[in-house]
């Protein structure tokens, strides 16, 4: 195997798992907003309205401990792409992939941001 080829292969393995990583934490926020939604329309019902607080306190806890492991690893994904792009450029090698792992570097940033937004929206007053 070529040192071009194999990092290519490296370029591709980053990519997927960047893109594994996204996808599971959009599905685990929507997972939480649903269970979040739900609590609090309980709670509006004013139905077990200690047992829901806990638990919607538990799930907003749980919301931010994704935000701050997505905040990280979108960290992580960028200077994994720095990285790449610096031994492309060593190489002369350009590849098709480095742009897509740009995209997925890029979408999981956006992700981040939301979630810190969102997470600085809903602090108490």
């Amino acid at each position: 195997m070529t040192e071009k080829h194999a990092l290519q292969v490296l370029i591709e393995v980053t990519a997927r798992g960047i893109k594994e990583n996204y996808e599971v934490d959009v599905r685990t926020v929507g997972e939480l907003k649903g269970r979040m939604n739900e609590l609090e329309l309980e709670m509006s019902k004013k139905e077990n309205m200690e047992n829901k607080d806990g638990c919607l306190a538990f799930a907003r806890k749980e919301l931010n401990r994704l935000t701050d492991s997505t905040i990280l690893r979108s960290k992580e994904a960028w200077k994994k792409y720095e990285a790449l792009k610096q031994d492309c450029e060593t190489q002369a090698f350009e590849s098709a992939q480095l742009d897509e792992l740009w995209m997925w570097c890029k979408k999981a940033e956006q992700l981040a941001a939301d979630l810190l937004c969102y997470s600085l929206g809903a602090l108490p007053n």
